[in-house]
């Protein structure tokens, strides 16, 4: 079999460098500390194990610092609310209601006490439970609960109340096909809540509902107090009995403001060009916290970086309505809890890993203090800091034209990415020669990369292989206008904007333009097979968990994105035409280079027929590729074996197709590693 690239031709053979950093290691830093929440003088959150079979083991930290496990061996609080998740549990005063992996149903812990957690729904295979919260008064916990009924879109979504004392169930409101954010006013006499239909995604229009609560605990009608068909409402608490706070975008920035509950309009707080929000994939997620004087602290920023500040509605004359804290984070996970004194969040930074830290609250008027206390143990290994790359945060600039596009003329668009060099203590690049890049893509398409301390990349930077993550246009951090440029040009954009990068580092004279790769999961998988079969930009792809047809992918995945692609490319059957036309499957002949292609077979949102259907039409037009399946997997990896496996098959990879043509180890016409097209490993 002939090498795709036959005819190109490198400097010299790459042979990756001997690295300190080994796939175990990523191994262990895998996953970030997750839900997090103030119990007193205890410090709550959720970890993942991927040595204990990747369950999330919430976790407590007493105020000697003393951290240990709330939920016994073997518990796994996560849930299968719109596949991803949403909040799995909520600190009960003297214990923990959550939701169990392995059968979805609520459970109630008293981790001082020696029972086992003790179930409070019945076992039903159709049910699940997410979003959890516990309105003030009420010995009950709220979720919403999700039951599917039979097929993709045979889903029916409620809010619910359940009793932590008997297990008796009552629905409050079922309004909306998708509901998030239950949250009972201070005088417990309304109720809120965020609601959309299909075909919107959160991130497209969504409405902040409020409504009566009944003596009986039932909502009345609803009220429209915010949002609608083109605003985003993300995340909405309550400030006093007559206000609510909202993370909305109706000036294309997800800002906070403060909502009449009564009806009225909205007031923009701090108003910028910059995010206090972001994309709804987790029913449950905060971005900010009310604090109990009417102020409230916040995650705020843009891609480039974020942080945590202070926001004072009612800051006087010439004072600040927004007062930054000085942390040392770029990055925060999302999820933050606070009270009168202290905050808490999980931080990263460039140099420091997600970690759980609280930080002091400060008093009307006072200056911060801006010290963090870190009170979760490290998320990753510790790594001297001459094995890890210095990012740097990129603005490039993208020519695009034609009605793809929707543009006539030529405009130079941004495109934000951030690039780690490759980087070890005791190699670098011989002289006259190029290192080769790797494109990292996210997933989503509304995601976006942080640019923090991440093991995954410092695995190939300290083995001589450059990294640039692409934040294209459909990213979030970057204000509605960035996030839309992707609707109806998904396959278009995404792509072009990966190649503009590579492209640029050439340029630059920073990559060899025989020696560029991209890689990307889930949709960044889309996105890295469509350049590989679009463009001839790449001499290889690595797709994760990915999506190869889109028609197939539209018809058979989970509800919450049943719809996704109907913004993205556009709906079905009327757009057929476009899904064929960018489909990498039905390209596949056209592939620029070799693939590795890896998925979990219990992946329920993007079905491993989607990775078989690709390798099958590979191997029909003779492109070298390689296929592994991983059993037990679901979207994404959380077993360390996995992980390891995973890492190592994408190093032989791009050892294999970054080699010379004529070095005489080199053998591009074989798949890296042992061939797995049609088995399982």
């Amino acid at each position: 079999m002939d090498h795709p690239f036959a005819a190109r031709t490198a400097p010299s053979a790459f042979r990756a460098w001997n690295s300190q950093i080994t796939a175990a290691a990523v191994a262990r830093q895998d996953g970030t500390p997750g839900w997090v929440s103030l119990v007193d003088d205890e410090v709550w959150w959720d970890e993942p194990r991927p040595h204990e079979a990747g369950r999330r083991c919430v976790v407590r930290a007493r105020p000697d610092g003393e951290v240990e496990d709330v939920l016994p061996a073997g518990f796994d609080a996560r849930n299968a609310l719109h596949e991803y998740g949403g909040r799995s549990w909520r600190p009960t005063g003297d214990g923990v209601v959550f939701t169990h992996w392995h059968d979805q149903r609520l459970y109630l812990h008293r981790p001082d006490g020696h029972d086992a957690p003790r179930p409070l729904t019945p076992t039903r295979k159709n049910v699940t439970y997410g979003d959890l919260c516990l309105p003030p008064g009420r010995d009950e916990v709220w979720a919403i609960r999700e039951t599917r009924l039979g097929g993709v879109r045979d889903v029916e979504r409620a809010l619910v109340a359940v009793s932590l004392s008997t297990g008796a169930e009552r629905t409050i409101a079922a309004t909306h096909r998708f509901m998030t954010c239950p949250r009972t006013s201070p005088d417990g006499r309304h109720l809120s809540w965020i609601g959309w239909n299909h075909p919107n995604m959160p991130w497209d229009g969504t409405e902040l509902c409020v409504a009566p609560l009944h003596d009986d605990g039932t909502a009345g009608v609803h009220g429209v107090r915010a949002g609608g068909p083109g605003e985003s409402v993300v995340q909405a608490e309550w400030r006093d009995a007559d206000t609510l706070w909202a993370v909305t975008d109706p000036d294309g920035w997800w800002n906070l403001h403060l909502v009449p509950a009564g009806g009225g309009p909205a007031r923009a707080v701090a108003a910028a060009e910059e995010e206090f929000g972001g994309a709804l994939w987790k029913p449950g997620a905060s971005w900010f916290a009310p604090l109990p004087d009417g102020r409230a602290v916040a995650v705020n920023g843009t891609g480039a970086g974020r942080r945590i500040s202070l926001v004072d509605p009612d800051a006087g004359l010439g004072l600040p309505a927004l007062t930054h804290l000085d942390l040392p984070y770029t990055d925060f996970v999302q999820s933050i809890d606070a009270n009168a004194g202290r905050l808490v969040a999980v931080g990263a930074g460039t140099t420091l890993p997600y970690a759980v830290f609280t930080a002091a609250v400060p008093a009307p008027g006072a200056a911060p203090d801006h010290q963090a206390r870190i009170v979760s143990s490290p998320s990753a290994p510790c790594v001297d800091p001459a094995w890890l790359p210095r990012p740097t945060a990129r603005t490039f600039r993208t020519d695009t034209t034609g009605p793809a596009h929707g543009r006539t003329g030529t405009d130079a668009l941004p495109v934000h990415a951030h690039t780690y060099p490759p980087t070890h203590p005791h190699r670098t690049t011989p002289d006259g020669e190029r290192p080769p890049w790797v494109i990292f893509v996210h997933g989503g398409p509304t995601g976006d990369y942080p640019m923090v301390y991440d093991l995954e990349i410092a695995y190939f930077t300290s083995r001589g292989i450059g990294v640039a993550t692409v934040d294209y246009g459909g990213s979030v951090g970057y204000g509605r206008a960035y996030r839309e440029r992707l609707n109806g040009a998904w396959g278009i954009v995404d792509v072009q904007d990966c190649v503009t990068v590579a492209q640029a580092l050439v340029t630059e004279g920073l990559a060899h333009p025989d020696r560029l790769a991209i890689r990307g999961g889930s949709a960044g998988g889309w996105t890295a097979l469509a350049a590989l079969t679009h463009t001839d930009a790449f001499v290889g792809a690595v797709s994760l968990y990915g999506i190869t047809d889109p028609v197939g992918w539209a018809d058979t995945t989970h509800d919450f994105e049943s719809r996704y692609l109907d913004g993205l490319i556009g709906p079905l059957p009327q757009s057929t035409a476009l899904y064929e036309q960018r489909s990498p499957v039905l390209a596949a002949a056209h592939a620029s280079g070799p693939v590795l292609l890896l998925h979990g077979l219990e992946d329920a949102i993007v079905d491993p027929a989607q990775s078989s259907a690709m390798a099958r039409a590979l191997k029909t037009a003779g492109i070298p590729h390689e296929h592994a399946e991983f059993p037990g997997e679901r979207h994404g990896w959380r077993r360390a074996e996995t992980i390891r496996a995973a890492l190592e098959a994408e190093i032989r990879f791009y050892e294999r197709i970054f080699a010379s043509p004529d070095d005489p180890g080199a053998d591009p016409g074989r798949p890296a590693g042992p061939s797995r097209t049609a088995d399982r490993p």
